[in-house]
């Protein structure tokens, strides 16, 4: 019995780091898209942003704070932000 619950929990955290490895690459993509685009394509795919701040140089920056479900606990990932210029378009993300 205890080899089985070793091995089920294993699995389960094998599971759960692949799972967390492909959404994280499915953001990047997404933020690699978004470059040379309007603010407007993001916001509609993501929703409104949890904050948005100046970039010093007379655009803004786009932070949305993201939060992941692990089912026991909820955690905060790295905010995703998205520089904006005067025009609205994006020119660097992170």
């Amino acid at each position: 019995m205890r080899q089985y619950k070793f091995s089920l929990f294993f699995k389960l955290g094998i599971l759960l780091l692949l799972v967390l490895t492909f959404s994280c690459s499915l953001i990047r993509e997404g933020m690699k898209d978004g470059i040379g685009q309007p603010i407007s394509t993001m916001i509609d795919r993501w929703g409104p942003p949890s904050r948005v701040t100046s970039d010093g140089r007379d655009g803004s920056v786009y932070i949305w704070d993201i939060w992941h479900d692990y089912g026991y606990t909820i955690v905060k990932l790295e905010p995703v932000m998205f520089w904006v210029d005067s025009n609205g378009i994006i020119y660097k993300w992170r």
